[in-house]
């Protein structure tokens, strides 16, 4: 009888060590409140994606299929700014609608840009280049780095979140912001940081592989939104259809995309979601050149991970690529 009070005692006291546990867990748990991001564009929710838990949450504030320039900020924008716990911009004129707003916001908030830097890339004034224009521009900024603050916002490409390189640079600033919110996950925070990096740079190298085969192949974009990649993986792009994102290309560009892709040999011209695509029919009408979509922000309608964003561009990229060179 002894005996079996006694396991009795030890069983109940084992169940009592769990459940204190686990109600230690639940309540360390609830004090950590979620944590709520606003993100300008896709591929800045899909950077700091993986590094959040369950319980946070990501808002895109530019519509999905929209394209960044011109876009209208809308009141309802403005309430999702102010309610969050964490901003991210790019910093550059291509989100320049929500800046002044986030400025005021009494969240913490990320820029990627940073104007005290030399090395960006130059806008490219005309809507046809080579490969010398290539090489030049790969040199970045630093011919004006004595210019700083707005007078280099206006001057510089401001795709910046294109760069591979940069992007992965900026998880480290991410997982930061995510520490100071919230100090007591600063471990969790740590760990997925690390997994996202190590799982960019080794992608990474695997698109450098895959892209290594189309470096020569001239190509033409919808608009001059791809310099940072191109640059990256060392691409030949040849010219974009839209000099300027907001306005429709003349009848006289028409024949200038037409003229440089007889005179270049361009091989793909690529179309994206975010613009209509009645004009390329001029473009493209009796000739003989592979058509394709690049997305550069994500149109998909869904947060996905960067990398997967990513990946998504090198692919389409490709695809068209093998396309063109099938007999």
């Amino acid at each position: 009888m002894r005996r079996l009070h006694r396991q009795i005692i030890i069983v109940l006291c084992c169940w009592l060590g769990v459940a204190s546990g686990a109600l230690k867990a639940d309540v360390e748990s609830s004090s950590s409140q979620p944590i709520h991001i606003v993100a300008s564009i896709p591929p800045l929710a899909g950077l700091i994606y993986p590094m959040l838990g369950e319980q946070d949450s990501v808002t895109v504030i530019l519509d999905a299929g929209s394209s960044p320039h011109g876009f209208q900020f809308r009141p309802s924008h403005m309430r999702a700014v102010q309610q969050a716990d964490l901003i991210l911009m790019v910093g550059t004129p291509v989100d320049a609608w929500i800046q002044r707003t986030a400025e005021r916001a009494d969240s913490a908030s990320l820029q990627l840009f940073d104007p005290e830097k030399s090395d960006w890339l130059p806008r490219r004034d005309s809507g046809t280049w080579s490969r010398d224009h290539h090489h030049r521009h790969g040199q970045g900024m630093h011919g004006h780095a004595q210019q700083t603050g707005l007078q280099a916002v206006a001057r510089i490409d401001g795709h910046i979140w294109l760069d591979i390189e940069r992007a992965t640079d900026w998880v480290a600033d991410m997982s930061l912001a995510l520490q100071q919110l919230r100090p007591e996950r600063a471990a969790e925070f740590q760990a997925r940081e690390q997994q996202t990096v190590a799982s960019l740079m080794a992608a990474r190298q695997v698109w450098s592989d895959q892209l290594q085969a189309y470096q020569t192949k001239p190509f033409v974009v919808m608009h001059d939104a791809y310099q940072y990649f191109e640059l990256r993986f060392g691409l030949n792009a040849a010219g974009a259809v839209y000099m300027n994102p907001e306005v429709a290309p003349s009848v006289r560009r028409i024949q200038e995309i037409r003229d440089t892709l007889v005179a270049q040999g361009v091989v793909c011209v690529y179309q994206e979601p975010q613009f209509p695509t009645d004009r390329l029919r001029s473009v493209l009408r009796g000739m003989d050149v592979g058509l394709g979509q690049l997305d550069p922000l994500g149109a998909e309608g869904t947060i996905v991970p960067y990398e997967h964003f990513y990946d998504s561009l090198v692919q389409s990229f490709i695809a068209c690529m093998q396309d063109a060179s099938k007999p």
